[in-house]
């Protein structure tokens, strides 16, 4: 019942009631589980509060109960998108040494973060890493990094990462399709032309 009343505090961002109630649990019980301390860094970490989500991520580390891939990810995703990417990749570091591996909602969340820092030389290196080590991106992850290509102006690379995309069997989205829309007109022209591309085969979405 209290997990479901954090998560509940935690999404409309109560953030001093859910302070409270943890306070409580610790003090009166019962202790929080796994569940409460993931919620807890999420919720804090959506709220911007990312030296709560750190402190709650260390009491967690040095409770009874262990971080787990939601845990970890739950703090890169807040130390990232707060603008502490070089922590967040710290942390990725340390989950790695904790022996867990790095799901998609990491390294998606990691390629996102360093993209939107112009950062794209690592957002790349993190997608081939990913390849390597087994972990197939999905939709989301093509999405990021096909944005983060377009907006640096390598083309080529998008193109290609498009092929890979393809290759994989995904469908590409309404995002996708927007980002090749971008790619195929180019940020010059005024006037964006709906066609067929001869390389890759793509149609953009039509235009409103």
């Amino acid at each position: 019942m209290y997990n479901t009343v954090l998560s509940a505090l935690g999404k409309l961002k109560k953030i001093s009631d859910l302070h409270d109630l943890y306070e409580k649990m610790k003090q009166d019980g019962p202790s929080p589980d796994i569940f409460s301390y993931n919620i807890l860094i999420s919720s804090f970490g959506r709220a911007g509060r990312v030296e709560e989500a750190v402190k709650i991520f260390e009491e967690l580390d040095n409770s009874n109960c262990k971080p787990d891939i939601i845990s970890f990810n739950s703090l890169i995703n807040c130390l990232g998108k707060n603008g502490d990417i070089d922590e967040a990749h710290m942390r990725f570091k340390e989950m790695r040494e904790k022996g867990l591996s790095p799901d998609v909602v990491t390294y998606s969340t990691l390629i996102e973060c360093f993209g939107k820092t112009d950062k794209v030389e690592m957002a790349c290196r993190l997608f081939d890493e990913m390849l390597a080590e087994g972990c197939s991106p999905n939709i989301v992850t093509y999405n990021i990094l096909l944005d983060c290509l377009e907006r640096s102006g390598r083309t080529a690379e998008a193109v290609d990462l498009y092929a890979k995309l393809k290759q994989q069997g995904l469908t590409p989205d309404s995002i996708t399709y927007a980002v090749l829309e971008r790619l195929q007109s180019g940020s010059h022209q005024k006037v964006r032309i709906r066609r067929k591309n001869p390389i890759t085969g793509w149609v953009v979405s039509p235009l409103r």
